[in-house]
């Protein structure tokens, strides 16, 4: 198999995980602000702990995205190294 033709098709299936991974980003960002908002808004006086956990959740979020785009390029270094030909 022509190893351009794998690598092409490992890149472009990189790239349509990494724009299902933003697009699962900002969802999961837009909806820890959106409950954070609503929580500040039922209880004011625990702003201060529900800011704290809105930015640890975003934090892991975002680190998941990250994960996906490390784990993108080591599949697509080892796909295009066991190809033959």
């Amino acid at each position: 198999m022509n190893h351009a033709l794998v690598l092409q098709g490992a890149l472009i299936a990189f790239g349509v995980a990494l724009a299902g991974g933003a697009v699962g980003v900002g969802m999961g960002d837009g909806l820890v602000g959106n409950a954070t908002i609503a929580g500040i808004a039922r209880q004011p006086q625990s702003r201060a702990q529900l800011q704290v956990v809105m930015f640890l959740i975003i934090g892991l979020v975002e680190a998941s995205y990250f994960i996906n785009l490390a784990l993108g390029f080591y599949f697509i270094t080892a796909v295009v190294q066991n190809v033959t030909g």
